[in-house]
């Protein structure tokens, strides 16, 4: 069988309320004068974020804004694994996590397992793909592939867009 649908992760590394994620191991200088438990200072270390390990559990939505119907979260992890150079300005992701689909996604019970590099570049132009690695309840043995990209961006937070195709 095979369906198609569409889905908003949102996830929230920077604000201090609400976070969503959070790093977890991070290329560190200076550790006596930070924490991990205040993330600002990491920018300023790291501008590419190069390093740091990210662990999630973001909301996923039916609709760009967070306020919309939630479906499930995503939970897992991303690494900063592309380091800035003098031939490219952007960094990437390396994603690795499951949605967890809950009653109002009609998914009840059911998970999609993701992982894929995301060339920041490439999600904002839409020309990002993460491949569906397996699933549990209504997609077990699930394999297919999400196209990623970016619905809304700001100084906080993001909204990935992903229109997942999968069959199972």
């Amino acid at each position: 069988m095979a369906l198609k649908f569409t889905f908003y992760l949102h996830d929230n590394l920077i604000t201090p309320t609400n976070r969503t994620a959070f790093a977890v191991t991070v290329p560190v200088a200076k550790v006596d004068e930070w924490t991990l438990s205040d993330q600002s200072w990491l920018l300023e270390i790291n501008a590419s974020y190069f390093g740091t390990v990210v662990v999630l559990e973001d909301p996923l939505t039916l609709e760009p804004p967070l306020n919309s119907t939630q479906v499930g979260y995503a939970r897992g992890m991303y690494v900063f694994d592309k380091n800035l150079g003098a031939e490219n300005e952007h960094n990437g992701i390396e994603w690795l996590f499951t949605a967890i689909f809950n009653e109002e996604s009609g998914l009840a019970n059911s998970t999609l397992c993701f992982k894929g590099w995301d060339y920041f570049p490439d999600s904002v132009l839409g020309n990002t793909e993460v491949a569906v690695c397996g699933g549990t309840g209504k997609f077990r043995l699930a394999k297919g592939f999400s196209k990623v990209s970016v619905a809304i961006i700001d100084a906080v937070s993001a909204a990935l867009k992903f229109d997942v195709s999968v069959f199972f």
